[in-house]
């Protein structure tokens, strides 16, 4: 199955430039996996007078395994392709916030945790209730 799994890039069509997308498909084309993320512009929210401050940087938005296909190593396939091409094109800085799995799947691929605490944060409909 590892070996079967093609993982590739998602680009053009409805697509913007900044926005990465990869999947991994069975022979079949069956869908099996997906990696989204986005470029950021840090000199954005720190400003350009701050040495050492990227021009762009990779957020992960997300890395989904269907079920059945987990513990396989594609969700690793799907981190490893988005870093080997946002290094290609000169970006060298990604940052993710990720719970449970996640957090192991991106330790594994070489994110470290940094020391700021972020907040999970949440917007519904009033009343609803959470599922998390």
């Amino acid at each position: 199955m590892r070996r079967t799994t093609r993982v590739s890039r998602v680009a053009g069509g409805d697509l913007p430039d900044t926005c990465w997308r990869f999947v991994a498909e069975l022979p079949d084309g069956e869908l099996v996996g997906e990696l989204r993320a986005h470029e950021r512009s840090p000199r954005l929210e720190y400003g350009e007078w701050y040495p050492g401050i990227p021009e762009r940087e990779m957020v992960l938005d997300g890395v989904l395994v269907a079920g059945q296909y987990r513990r396989l190593g594609l969700g690793r396939r799907l981190v490893t392709a988005l870093v080997t091409e946002m290094r290609a094109a000169g970006v060298d800085d990604a940052a993710a916030i990720a719970e449970g799995f996640g957090i192991e799947l991106l330790l594994a691929c070489g994110f470290e945790i940094e020391a700021r605490r972020p907040a999970a944060l949440r917007i519904g409909r009033p009343g609803r209730q959470s599922y998390g």
